[in-house]
């Protein structure tokens, strides 16, 4: 898969690689490509539209987890009703065990970088009834940095609720301004956090 950077991104990867053997995030890197390429299709949105895109994403972000829930529970369930799938349910309760006590050493060391500790990483996913699901709040939203990777899931659905409400105060024809959601989001987690300094307007 080939990654498209932004000028801006170009020359922040630059500086944070004079500083020092900092390897940017794949993830944060992907939300960032996946965003933009989605902002860029949609062109400038309204008000309204942007209240209709964050409440249409903050529910199918709910139907997701909801669904990656089901799963889990029907993998542990199966075995109660389906008598041959006893071993299987041992078996998946033992890796799911091992997953507890070796996961953190495979995340915390260097050792999952490799390709077994991915490997190993990846059936641990699977035994877990984790499904890899991208978050839709991540896509809809053009940060130009990696804040919306680096908030935990129940901020990014409290700064969405946020968005729509400040939408929801703005004339639905009227067009969002550049930078208005990342600002929001900086202002948002300033005031949240009571970051010292404060993270700056992007402009």
């Amino acid at each position: 898969m080939k990654i498209i950077l932004t000028e801006s991104q170009v020359e922040y990867l630059k500086i944070i690689t004079e500083i020092g053997d900092i390897e940017p995030s794949e993830q944060a890197v992907k939300n960032i490509c996946d965003s933009e390429r989605f902002c860029s299709a949609q062109g400038k949105i309204t008000f309204g539209q942007l209240r209709a895109l964050v409440e249409e994403a903050t529910k199918k972000r709910l139907r997701l987890y909801v669904g990656e829930g089901g799963f889990k529970a029907t993998i542990r369930m199966l075995p109660w009703f389906i008598p041959q799938l006893v071993f299987a349910g041992v078996l998946g309760s033992a890796v799911r065990a091992i997953n507890k006590i070796i996961k953190p050493t495979l995340e915390e060391t260097s050792n999952y970088k490799t390709w077994w500790g991915r490997a190993v990483m990846r059936s641990f996913n699977v035994a877990e009834g984790d499904l890899g699901i991208k978050d839709p709040l991540s896509k809809i939203f053009f940060i130009s940095d990696g804040l919306m990777t680096m908030m935990e899931n129940k901020y990014k659905v409290q700064f969405a609720r946020y968005i729509a409400e400040l939408a929801s105060e703005q004339p639905d024809d009227e067009i969002v301004p550049n930078f208005f959601v990342e600002n929001e989001l900086r202002n948002w987690l300033n005031n949240k956090f009571l970051l010292e300094p404060p993270l700056p307007p992007k402009i």
